[in-house]
């Protein structure tokens, strides 16, 4: 089979959240690209509903957050093919700087919104018995991201519930897989990866000497859900330029 037909997603409703900038908006791009329905989500809604009537595709406000939210949108997208679990905070303080509120925060949107959203589009999956469901994690889950305690707490969290919803849900023909990139130039690692952001080594401790770029993470999001990677699941593909070596 040709590459190209792999790669094909012309008939898959994708739903991308966090689709207003970063990751998501490079991700919906990528997906368009190669034909794919898009459902886009994000909190900024003039923003979506702008990149949705670019692309072609339907935009929905949504806080992931906020359950009620999360289900509304769950509700209002129907049939999906594809989800792609973007959307996330990051709150950068030393654990003892903290606040309840800061972990309150990134627990509500960096796990159980992303556990909301994959039962929430799985049980049509599993009633189908077909769908991918891929998770933007961190390569912060796999080396301690200091100064990111909680939030690399929850990408391990992610990483954990993508391996145990592809046991559940594998029988039933869904895959379920996890990318966790490295620092990556986007809106909301502007105060990390900037030269003067003194939390870690920083590129120190990248192997490849740099940043990695939204273009990046979109095409192996692209192939994770592709049926190139048909036989991939449970998996979480750490893309850093070897940051988690160092």
């Amino acid at each position: 089979m040709k590459v190209d037909s792999l790669l094909d997603f012309k008939g898959h409703r994708v739903l991308i959240t966090g689709a207003a900038n970063g990751f998501g908006e490079a991700i919906a791009r990528k997906f368009q690209a190669h034909g794919a329905t898009l459902l886009l989500a994000d909190i900024e809604l003039e923003r979506i509903q702008s990149l949705a009537a670019e692309l072609g595709g339907v935009g929905y406000q949504f806080d992931q957050s906020d359950s009620v939210s999360v289900d509304r949108l769950c509700q209002a997208v129907g049939e999906v093919d594809i989800l792609v679990n973007n959307a996330g905070i990051l709150i950068a303080k030393p654990l003892l700087s903290m606040s309840v509120q800061d972990v309150q925060a990134l627990v509500a949107t960096d796990f159980v919104g992303v556990w909301q959203l994959m039962r929430g589009v799985g049980e049509g999956m599993v009633s189908r018995k077909k769908g991918v469901i891929l998770s933007i994690g961190s390569q912060t889950a796999f080396c301690g991201g200091e100064n990111r305690g909680i939030y690399a707490s929850m990408k391990a969290a992610v990483s954990q519930l993508t391996r145990a919803a592809a046991v559940e849900w594998g029988p039933s023909g869904v895959r379920v897989v996890c990318l966790a990139p490295g620092r990556s130039l986007t809106r909301m690692t502007q105060t990390t990866a900037a030269t003067t952001y003194k939390g870690d080594r920083g590129l120190e401790r990248v192997p490849l000497g740099r940043w990695g770029a939204t273009d990046e993470v979109a095409n192996m999001t692209l192939f994770l859900c592709s049926d190139a990677a048909s036989y991939v699941t449970g998996e979480t593909l750490i893309a850093d330029g070897g940051y988690v070596l160092g």
